[in-house]
C-alpha cells in the first residue's frame, strides 16, 4: 500500500506543481490584466531572460525539495488541509529545508514569476505576493499543526530557527 501511495503522491505532486497551479495562475493573471486593463509590458530579451532564470530557479527548488522529502524524509509532499497522503517518516531539516521550511512553495513562486514574465502580465506580478501570503496562511493553519503533532519538540525547535518561506542566507547547522 505504501508503494501505491508514493506512486500516487508523485503524480499528484507533478500535476499540481507542474500544471495545475501554473495553469490556474496564468488564467487568473490574464483575467486580471483584462478586467483592470493592465497593459502588457514590452517583450524584450531581458524579460525573457529573467523569465528563464526564474523558471530554472523555481524548478530547481521544487525538485531539490521533493527529492529530500522522498529520499531523506521517506514520504511525499502531497497534503491537503492537514491530511498527508504519504507523510514523511522523519523531519527533514537538511538540504533546502536548512534554508526555508517550505522550499517547494518558494520554488513555485519563482515558477509563477517566470510565467508572469513570459505572459508579460502585470496582474501576474501583482498576484505573486498575494499567492505567497495565502500560502503562508495555509501553511500556518493546516500544515504546521500536523507537523507539530507528528514531530513534537523537534519541529517546534526547527520552526524557531528556520524561516517559513523567505530563505536564510546561511543554512541551519545540524546539531
Amino acid at each position: 500500500m505504501a508503494r501505491v501511495r508514493k506512486f500516487i503522491g508523485f503524480w499528484i505532486a507533478l500535476f499540481a506543481f507542474g500544471a495545475l497551479f501554473p495553469g490556474a495562475f496564468y488564467l487568473v493573471s490574464t483575467w486580471l490584466d483584462n478586467v483592470f486593463r493592465f497593459p502588457h509590458f514590452p517583450t524584450e530579451p531581458l524579460n525573457q531572460f529573467l523569465a528563464a532564470i526564474a523558471l530554472v530557479i523555481g524548478t530547481f527548488w521544487v525538485l531539490w525539495a521533493y527529492s529530500y522529502l522522498h529520499f531523506v524524509g521517506k514520504g511525499s509532499p502531497v497534503e491537503a488541509f492537514g491530511i498527508a497522503l504519504y507523510p514523511t517518516q522523519t523531519l527533514v531539516t537538511s538540504g533546502p529545508y536548512a534554508y526555508t521550511r517550505n522550499p517547494m512553495v518558494l520554488g513555485e513562486l519563482f515558477v509563477l514569476l517566470g510565467i508572469a514574465l513570459i505572459a508579460r502580465s502585470i496582474g501576474g506580478l501583482i498576484l505573486i505576493p498575494v499567492v505567497g501570503c495565502l500560502a503562508v496562511v495555509y501553511l500556518r493553519i493546516f500544515e504546521e499543526p500536523g507537523l507539530v503533532r507528528r514531530f513534537d519538540v523537534q519541529y517546534i525547535e526547527y520552526r524557531k530557527r528556520v524561516p517559513i518561506l523567505l530563505p536564510r542566507f546561511r543554512p541551519l547547522q545540524s546539531s
